[in-house]
């Protein structure tokens, strides 16, 4: 591959340190020579570019994305920009005109609060469009499914008396169910739809890591069930793969993890306790405002919880586990700081995806038991008004980014993509600024929790560094580190945070291979 280097650029070193004119040097996959311009040497073998003075970053990481669905759902209508209910059906109505008679409907992207609804959609609605197709679309947030009467006539599932643990089918007057499956209950219908072709699915996938390298992301930590695990499998043999991967395995049994020392490149087990806050599914100490017997969905009670994360440990994965509710963050810290106690050398990583509301009193757990918050800060953009709608005062403490990092706790940023957008230039505008860039004028949700965009950068390098247990391999610029770096066209670290919506992506290096939007 031979020497390359970027001359006369903005180098941002992490922590807040910058050399204004300086140059990066690797050698293949390593970063050999870091520094000022008054210290480059040059020589005949490295091939180098004149920056003019665009910034280089350490390579952006997307700390929480679902790769496989995320190349899928590029493939699939996607409804989430739909501003009504008839919106949407009139884009599923003009999909389901291109499938056969009798095919599977698939899509995401719906949100009752998006659209202006009390109370969910249901199936009759989508009869209107899909009169001849099973059809089934999976909420924005990814914890619901509405499907249609074909569809529950399809899978035997329109009867009355349908109960899951950990999860809820909605149901009429009747006792029929609506077409809304929540949580565990949305495996009745995902489990049983048709499953994408490992081998097929290829070069969706190898579509989506182009999309995400134009993003100026180099790597991703990605969840995923036993099934698109496998897709991924395959992807990554047939060489569509080409960020790199922290690969987090959903487990919902104990047994699930014994399988998991026999999969290839899995290093976290990913455990879902709870729900989500725009279906009210999320687990709470106290009742949604307005829903008095709403308490949220526990998709995993904390006897089990502690028996999965234990044995997780022992086998020598680290965790990741899904709390969004105020009381499943308080019991995932619980469980950690029980096997933190086994665990003094804190060999594993340890981290809360999401830690999307918190109780005051936990805050500073993260820090004192060396766990991760790995947040996404740009669903903070569209949760506002849900949170002081269903959450409240307990809002106050939603996305509590600047208390996190100031009592010591670590933060590592994502997308949640498909559910959101990958680009982490918006991630870091919400996490810096706390409002929508579409609302002109818009005040700051909680600006006490506002970050700073080195903070915001360092959480997409840094802190995903130390979320993935490769801190000293990856992360940052310096000499022996893997050459993986995020070029823009201009500087984002000084000014008015709005710059960061009109930056672009000059060049995304992976593994010491540049790549071009």
């Amino acid at each position: 591959m031979g020497k390359k280097a970027f001359l006369n650029a903005s180098v941002y070193m992490s922590g807040g340190e910058v050399i204004e004119k300086g140059f990066v040097i690797w050698d293949g996959p390593r970063i050999e020579q870091v520094g000022a311009m008054s210290a480059f040497a040059g020589g005949p073998d490295i091939e180098a570019e004149d920056l003019e003075g665009k910034l280089v970053l350490p390579g952006l990481v997307d700390c929480h994305i679902h790769l496989v669905g995320y190349a899928l759902a590029l493939r699939r209508v996607d409804v989430a920009a739909t501003q009504s209910v008839d919106e949407a059906l009139a884009m599923i109505g003009d999909y389901v005109g291109g499938l056969r008679k009798g095919e599977w409907l698939r899509g995401r992207g719906w949100d009752k609060q998006h659209w202006g609804l009390d109370r969910f959609p249901d199936r009759a609605l989508l009869d209107r469009v899909t009169p001849d197709n099973p059809a089934a679309l999976s909420s924005r947030d990814g914890h619901l499914v509405w499907v249609n009467s074909a569809a529950l006539a399809k899978l035997g599932l329109d009867r009355t008396g349908i109960e899951v643990e950990g999860g809820e089918v909605e149901t009429d007057a009747a006792g029929r169910p609506t077409g809304i499956f929540k949580e565990k209950a949305a495996d009745l219908i995902l489990s049983r739809l048709d499953r994408p072709d490992p081998e097929g699915a290829g070069p969706a996938i190898s579509d989506a890591c182009r999309n995400l390298l134009s993003l100026g992301i180099t790597g991703v930590h990605t969840s995923e069930n036993a099934e698109s695990s496998e897709t991924l499998d395959h992807a990554i043999e047939q060489g569509m793969v080409s960020l790199h991967t922290v690969r987090m395995l959903e487990v919902g049994e104990p047994l699930d993890i014994e399988k998991a020392s026999d999969l290839p490149g899995v290093t976290h087990i990913k455990i879902l306790i709870d729900g989500a806050l725009g279906s009210q599914t999320a687990s709470m100490v106290e009742p949604y405002c307005g829903q008095p017997e709403n308490f949220g969905i526990v998709a995993v009670p904390k006897p089990k919880l502690r028996e999965l994360v234990t044995r997780s440990v022992e086998a020598g994965f680290s965790v990741a586990v899904h709390a969004i509710g105020d009381r499943a963050n308080m019991e995932v810290l619980d469980v950690f700081e029980e096997v933190r106690g086994t665990d003094p050398g804190r060999l594993a990583v340890l981290r809360v995806e999401h830690a999307q509301v918190l109780r005051p009193e936990d805050i500073a757990r993260f820090g004192a038991l060396g766990v991760v918050a790995s947040v996404q800060p740009i669903h903070l953009v569209g949760d506002t008004k849900v949170a002081y709608k269903y959450w409240g005062p307990r809002s106050r403490y939603a996305y509590a980014l600047r208390s996190i990092s100031d009592t010591g706790g670590t933060l590592a940023f994502g997308s949640d993509a498909p559910i959101e957008d990958p680009d982490p230039l918006k991630g870091i505008h919400a996490a810096v600024t706390r409002r929508n860039p579409l609302v002109p004028g818009a005040a700051p949700w909680n600006p006490a929790e506002c970050i700073t965009v080195a903070e915001a950068i360092d959480a997409y390098s840094v802190g995903a560094a130390l979320a993935a247990g490769t801190q000293g391999e990856t992360g940052r610029i310096r000499p022996g580190v893997r050459a993986d770096l995020t070029v823009l066209d201009r500087d984002i670290m000084s000014g008015d945070p709005d710059v960061l919506l009109d930056a672009k992506v000059i060049s995304t290096v992976v593994n010491g291979r540049v790549y071009s939007p």
